[in-house]
């Protein structure tokens, strides 16, 4: 359906397709559905760009060790992570994984790796469930790399890359922060609050009681002093 809605047609997804809506009460016009168009995809979100980041280096030169702690770790903040190619799991961290596990692996050119390698084109899927984080990364061969201008000064080859896309963020736990901040608001509504009770017909004859000798409705939890007319007995 969604290709034959597609033939003949250009521009983006959005503006082709639509949501449609099942009424439960029809509209003023009598119609049970309603159309509405597509959102745009978020630019933040990995999943509605595909999540994918791009990695230009030399494969032919790239050891897996290489990518691990220059680009997985450093630069995208991967604590343990675990490589795919396609189905081929290429390597994993973990409490119950050795390093001697891989050992043989991580020295290997990234064109060597299992699965047909590393190549122009070939997609890696980062994982790591510690931190709730996956990402693909669509790697660009480049074999020859020039130095800046005027910069004669050999680059490493741990150097030679280009990352574009934005890197994946852990999301923050706010626990704490929410914790603390209802102590604190529990505690700031029991040294603050106080009750002022004035007599009906004498506006003047204020006293000052404590929470626990009036039965209140807290009508305004912002306030730090209320007033309460009582009816003369």
């Amino acid at each position: 359906i969604l290709k034959k809605q597609m033939e003949g047609k250009k521009g983006e997804l959005k503006e082709v397709c639509r949501y449609t809506y099942c009424l439960r009460d029809k509209t003023r016009k009598g119609f049970y559905l309603q159309p509405t168009s597509l959102p745009s995809p978020n630019p933040k979100c990995f999943v509605c760009r595909n999540a994918v980041i791009n990695l230009t280096l030399n494969a032919n030169e790239w050891t897996l060790a290489m990518m691990l702690k220059r680009i997985i770790k450093k630069e995208l903040g991967f604590m343990e992570p675990s490589l795919t190619i396609g189905s081929s799991i290429i390597y994993e961290e973990g409490d119950d994984i050795g390093e001697e596990e891989y050992a043989a692996m991580i020295v290997k050119k990234l064109v060597d790796l299992p699965a047909g390698g590393v190549k122009h084109g070939t997609i890696i899927r980062i994982e790591d469930f510690t931190q709730d984080l996956e990402v693909d990364v669509c790697i660009y061969q480049k074999d020859e790399w020039e130095a800046k201008d005027g910069d004669d000064t050999p680059i490493e080859e741990e150097e030679k890359f280009i990352l574009s896309g934005d890197k994946p963020a852990v999301a923050q736990s706010d626990s704490n922060g929410k914790d603390g901040s209802k102590d604190d608001g529990a505690t700031n509504d029991d040294d603050d609050d106080e009750v002022l009770v004035v007599t009906a017909g004498d506006s003047n004859n204020v006293t000052e009681v404590e929470d626990d000798s009036v039965e209140i409705a807290h009508a305004n939890k912002n306030s730090n002093k209320r007033s309460i007319e009582l009816d003369d007995a």
